[in-house]
This record gives structure tokens, C-alpha cells and sequence, in this order.
């Protein structure tokens, strides 16, 4: 799909997949090493800041996976602080809380050329 980055694309397949947010990194690092990690946060939480703004992903925060089945949805002030926590982006072995990504019916939209799109 040319007309998304290939980081873009990174998360929408993870969206779909329903992943972590540290699984995003994992991802696209193909790497297990969280200080290498860690230089590709920013560019990852402003695609899912402005993908979830514009209504392609959700972002939960939950007690286990899927966080979107028995967690609550972030937005807002809420999702600024999340995506800016070092926290978010850490692998744990047994976590009190996970974040999910989860795609929506809008996210088909970018599945198509800009000029399929309705």
C-alpha cells in the first residue's frame, strides 16, 4: 500500500491484530532489545494519536488481553498521558495492566487508495 508509510502500515496490521503497544516495536525493530525500542516511540504514538483522532483505532487500557473486551477506552488528555508514558511501551512478564490497540470499521477506509475512498 504506497499511499501509507511503512510505519503506518505497522500499525494497522497490529491494530487489526489487536496487539500491545510494546508489540508495535517488537514489530517493526524485529527486535527484542527495548533500548532500540525505545527510539521509535514518538513516531509511533503520533500515528496512533492521529489515527485514533481520526477515528481508525481505539487504544484500551485493560486487565489482560484484549484490553477492549473488559478494559476502558483511551482518548483524549487520558490518551496524551498514556502514549507519553515510558511505561506504555515496556514488555512485561506479568502485567497488572495491558494496552491494546484495536482497529475500527473506519480503518477499511485507509485499506483503500485515496482515490477509492467514498
Amino acid at each position: 500500500m504506497d499511499w501509507l508509510t511503512d510505519e503506518e502500515e505497522c500499525v494497522r496490521i497490529n491494530a487489526r491484530e489487536m496487539s500491545h503497544l510494546w508489540s508495535v516495536l517488537a514489530d517493526w525493530t524485529e527486535s527484542e532489545d527495548e533500548e532500540i525500542w525505545k527510539q521509535h516511540v514518538p513516531v509511533f504514538s503520533e500515528i496512533i494519536a492521529r489515527w485514533d483522532a481520526q477515528g481508525y483505532v481505539e487504544v484500551y487500557s485493560g486487565p489482560e488481553w484484549p484490553a477492549h473486551e473488559r478494559g476502558h477506552r483511551v482518548a483524549g488528555a487520558e490518551l496524551t498521558a498514556l502514549l507519553a508514558d515510558p511505561d506504555t511501551w515496556t514488555y512485561h512478564e506479568d502485567p497488572d495492566r495491558v494496552t491494546t490497540l484495536l482497529s475500527t470499521m473506519a480503518s477499511l477506509q485507509i485499506s483503500l487508495p485515496p482515490e477509492a475512498r467514498g
